[in-house]
């Protein structure tokens, strides 16, 4: 039974604890509906409803779970709903090392994606390997080999939005398996680019460790005062339509 979906200013998210994801992967593997999983923050919550191609990705996928202080909050202060940041990519390793599953691994540079590759396979032994391609090669060129390796789970890291617009046309295709985005986690995996300390990941603060250490980022993070204003208003409308309905 898959969690309740919850719509933060419109955007769908399902409410989940990171304890419980892995399970969530193996009952949507079991299921073999395949479809894929979007990571919900600020970002895309805040362009849901400007961006129709974003709003249809978000829309069609199995499991659009929480990957942000945006997400989380919203879940919290709108709904009540306590969950946390979901590390999908390491529950989905963890998940295929349990499990066997057939996996398939796409993206990062050619250094990075073996690298990571190599570090995957020693943490999780119990991996079934079926297929890993880095994300420099033709599209049609990967589909092909992914849907010839037949992988029960398909870990594609090509950052946003171009993973989540993969995965939806790679499962119009087989209509099988759980496609995982991964965004930068293969280069983390890689041993490459340092994750944020574990306090500021538990606390929502991993956005400022990546604009600390990315500080380009800036720009991209500009809307985030207009999101949490409009979050926030959201919620004071919430409680004083709940109000009106008790009087």
């Amino acid at each position: 039974m898959q969690p309740q979906r919850y719509k933060i200013l419109g955007c769908p998210c399902a409410g989940i604890m990171e304890d419980e994801a892995t399970e969530q992967i193996i009952s949507l593997i079991r299921e073999k509906k395949g479809g894929y999983m979007v990571a919900i923050n600020a970002e895309k919550i805040w362009r849901y409803k400007s961006d129709k191609n974003l709003q249809s990705v978000i829309d069609n996928s199995i499991f659009p779970y929480p990957d942000g202080a945006g997400a989380v909050l919203g879940l919290r202060w709108l709904f009540g709903i306590k969950s946390e940041k979901v590390n999908m990519p390491i529950k989905a390793l963890e998940a295929a090392d349990r499990h066997r599953l057939r996996t398939f691994i796409l993206g990062a540079d050619e250094t990075n994606h073996e690298l990571a590759v190599a570090n995957i396979m020693r943490v999780y032994p119990e991996i079934s390997l079926v297929g890993h391609l880095h994300g420099y090669h033709e599209k049609e060129f990967i589909f092909s080999k992914i849907i010839a390796c037949k992988p029960q789970l398909v870990l594609i890291a090509m950052g946003s939005p171009v993973q989540e617009i993969w995965a939806d046309e790679l499962i119009s295709k087989t209509q099988s398996g759980i496609v995982v985005g991964c965004g930068g986690a293969l280069d983390i995996l890689s041993g490459k680019v340092a994750r944020a300390p574990m306090f500021m990941i538990k606390n929502n603060l991993e956005w400022f460790y990546r604009l600390c250490v990315q500080p380009w980022r800036f720009w991209r993070q500009l809307f985030l005062p207009c999101f949490f204003l409009q979050l926030i208003s959201a919620v004071i409308a919430k409680k004083f339509v709940s109000s009106s309905d008790k009087s």
